[in-house]
């Protein structure tokens, strides 16, 4: 054993392990406050957990709010009106909740934030309008995406949304201040009906004609949510043809990072535009094609667009899980494909509606069931001017089917036990599990329909119609 006498620590030494004792104790302290601000981050998203921030809910576009607890079967037969927000204007793009407030766009070119307790505007700001060769005037017909984006490091809440002048704006979400706009084409020829998909740091956005006077090459585009700089575009149409416009919204498999849109009329060189009237997959990161299926000729019909945007769930099918992306096309045939090879064609197919009474609404999936309106068919022998379906995501079997009295063209939205649809000049709530309608909700005037979708948040449903009011119902 060695008694050798140990040297002694010098102050040299002291210093020395007290620099590392200080260290190891920063250290711990930057991993107790990063961990501390993670938590804090991760309470302030549960805490908006039940929000509605983009159109058709979320960038899955399963328009289903699974946060949703206040509004249920038991709690939607007593839904009353909390409050109206009328403005002389049309509305048909769906109410957006999200940082503590509502924004919605309007026909004579506003985009709004309102506030939760009463509809009264917060600010507004004027994103232009546009005029098509019928002389209709369009405005603000994109529903926005709102989004956290770091500028200058620190995060800042952003409004995205196509103006009626053709331009993407990313907007102040307090304020309405412009923050940048970007040009997605020449206005009046160019039109943003498309809804805007955040993403991974960039925005994704599909650019259409002006209604069906004005023919353009249609395409997706792909910008930095930071600048609005355009990062990539995918034309749906080769150079010097036009068609294929898309004013659906870009559907993104946040798993997967791939994207999913529907394109719609032909143009002048038909034998090479085998993208239009198709579901399209591309890559998000640089939207690079994946593959692509298009309406066969025999199921083809005059003005046979793609309205609906894409909806992904998942069916078992012969003991196989699948992931699946479906939707409608006005020919009134809903079509379910395997997300992986779409290019394969749909695993299923179901006629819901008869031409021409378009299917252009977009389904909603409640991890379950799919839900779809659509126009003209017979149920069970009677001749319905439109039905709501619930649909068996494995077959499209329908589970039950509600004949409606009017064609309904408004995207469908869920939450548990519950679908909510417009219909015509007024609005419904219906059971899942039956297909009981437990609430209903007549406009006045009943010229003015509700043409865009219901979002449902924290306890409050809000609609609104092309009468331009805005509605908020509660239990």
């Amino acid at each position: 054993m060695d008694l050798q006498p140990q040297p002694q620590p010098t102050s040299k030494h002291i210093f020395k392990k007290r620099g590392r004792f200080v260290l190891i104790v920063l250290m711990l302290l930057f991993v107790l406050i990063g961990t501390m601000s993670v938590l804090l981050r991760q309470q302030v998203a549960r805490a908006q957990d039940g929000d509605w921030p983009t159109f058709l809910g979320n960038d899955g576009h399963t328009n289903f709010n699974s946060a949703e607890t206040i509004i249920n079967p038991a709690t939607a037969p007593n839904l009353k009106l909390r409050w109206s927000h009328k403005i002389s204007s049309h509305i048909s793009t769906q109410p957006i909740v999200a940082n503590g407030l509502l924004y919605w766009g309007s026909y004579d070119g506003f985009e709004h934030a309102s506030n939760l307790s009463d509809g009264s505007d917060l600010w507004k700001t004027n994103l232009g309008q546009s005029t098509d060769c019928r002389n209709q005037i369009h405005g603000v017909l994109s529903t926005a995406a709102v989004a956290s984006v770091q500028i200058g490091g620190v995060s800042k809440t952003v409004v995205f949304v196509g103006g009626g002048d053709a331009n993407l704006y990313a907007l102040d979400a307090n304020s309405g201040t412009i923050i940048w706009q970007t040009a997605l084409g020449t206005s009046p020829n160019t039109f943003l009906y498309s809804s805007p998909t955040v993403f991974n740091g960039s925005v994704y956005m599909g650019v259409s004609a002006h209604a069906d006077c004005s023919k353009i090459q249609g395409y997706v585009v792909q910008l930095e949510a930071l600048t609005g700089t355009i990062q990539h575009t995918f034309n749906v149409v080769p150079a010097g043809c036009v068609g294929g416009s898309v004013w659906s919204s870009p559907t993104i498999d946040v798993n997967t990072g791939t994207l999913y849109f529907s394109s719609s009329e032909r143009g002048l060189c038909n034998k090479h535009e085998k993208m239009m009237d198709a579901l399209i997959a591309l890559n998000a990161s640089d939207l690079s094609l994946i593959g692509f299926w298009q309406i066969p000729a025999a199921e083809m019909i005059n003005d046979g667009d793609f309205g609906s945007s894409p909806t992904l769930f998942t069916a078992l099918i012969n003991g196989t899980s699948h992931n699946m992306v479906g939707l409608a096309n006005k020919n009134g045939i809903y079509y379910a494909f395997d997300r992986a090879n779409i290019s394969a064609g749909p695993l299923w197919e179901l006629r819901l509606a008869t031409p021409p009474g378009p299917s252009s609404s977009s389904s909603a999936w409640d991890g379950t069931t799919l839900y779809v309106a659509a126009g003209t068919a017979t149920v069970n022998g009677t001749s319905c001017a439109g039905t709501l379906s619930a649909l068996n995501p494995a077959t499209g079997v329908p589970l039950w089917q509600d004949c409606l009295n009017y064609d309904a063209r408004s995207s469908v939205t869920s939450v548990a036990g519950l679908v909510e649809v417009a219909v015509g000049t007024s609005m419904i709530v219906v059971d899942t599990t039956t297909g009981n309608q437990l609430f209903s909700f007549q406009d006045a005037n009943r010229k003015s329909n509700f043409l865009g979708p219901g979002s449902i948040s924290n306890g409050v449903l809000y609609q609104a119609n092309m009468d331009g009011i805005m509605y908020a119902f509660a239990p």
